[in-house]
């Protein structure tokens, strides 16, 4: 099987809970790019006017085709609500009949996970394999499906949502509301509050992953058990859809020595749950060519 070549062209925006990316795309080429921090204010209004601002200044009267990938769940219809309260906030948002209201171009909306697998999939190191599992890990924990390139999908947009299912080594309380969730203990954020919890405050996944790097102990710790949980992560997904390959990305899954730890941690659960992972292809770029199909 061989690997499609990117040529879409669109309007390709990756919403994430702490920063937007947005881009105007020609015939798979990235015209122009606009990174900004995600509103901390957590009102779907401030949301909507981010979105709408950035694809004012990305030449919309150019474009024949807007998609968002975006965190949280988006259901049939395309709207949007969040899952993790405490990093968006609580709110139902038509999303798609908004935007296209406001510009009058077809928009897709889809889960940013799902939608970077989707791009993995078609265009990177997903292309030669039937069964591919993504897993976003940033400021939370995502995972995306691809049978048959075909994203897994379901009507309230809630399948694949396998970052809040439980982890055996979490036990705190998610801003999904269940106790224990993979993203409670392996995202960016949870990082930094269990940093905070042994006492080092105001402290990002950033800089621990540094102080790791600079071989502090408590730092390697706190790295170790996110991995740790991703590999926990992956068995399951291997065993609930017996993926071939799994791809990590987001900043944190992207990061130096992270997929390593993920494979090491792996190789000590059963033989029959393993599973081919690798880092990213596509980077930044996944989700916004997966959006675009």
């Amino acid at each position: 099987m061989l690997k499609k070549v990117f040529n879409k062209s669109g309007i390709a925006i990756d919403f994430g809970a702490t920063k937007i990316s947005s881009s105007e795309i020609v015939k798979g080429k990235f015209k122009k790019n606009i990174d900004e921090p995600t509103s901390i204010k957590k009102m779907g209004d401030q949301y909507i006017q981010q979105i709408e601002r950035n694809i004012k200044n990305l030449n919309v009267l150019k474009s024949k085709k807007i998609g968002i990938a975006i965190t949280g769940r988006v259901d049939q219809f395309g709207n949007w609500y969040p899952v993790n309260k405490e990093n968006l906030g609580t709110f139902k948002i038509p999303l798609k009949k908004l935007i296209e209201k406001k510009f009058n171009v077809p928009t897709t909306i889809m889960n940013d996970a799902t939608a970077a697998a989707f791009g993995e999939a078609i265009y990177g190191k997903g292309y030669a394999y039937k069964r591919v599992g993504y897993i976003t890990i940033s400021s939370g924990v995502g995972v995306g499906i691809i049978f048959d390139k075909k994203p897994l999908l379901s009507e309230n947009g809630l399948a694949g949502h396998l970052g809040f299912t439980t982890s055996t080594l979490a036990k705190t309380k998610c801003g999904s509301g269940r106790i224990g969730t993979f993203e409670s203990i392996a995202s960016g954020k949870a990082m930094s509050k269990i940093a905070k919890h042994n006492g080092h405050k105001n402290i990002t996944a950033k800089e621990i992953f540094k102080l790791g790097l600079d071989n502090k102990k408590w730092a390697k710790e706190i790295i170790n058990l996110s991995a740790k949980s991703i590999s926990e992560l992956c068995a399951n997904m291997k065993a609930i859809f017996d993926v071939d390959i799994i791809i990590l990305g987001g900043s944190i899954g992207m990061a130096k020595g992270y997929v390593e730890l993920v494979k090491k941690n792996l190789m000590k659960e059963p033989k029959l749950f393993h599973v081919r992972v690798v880092k990213s292809s596509l980077g930044v770029k996944a989700a916004k060519m997966g959006v675009l199909q």
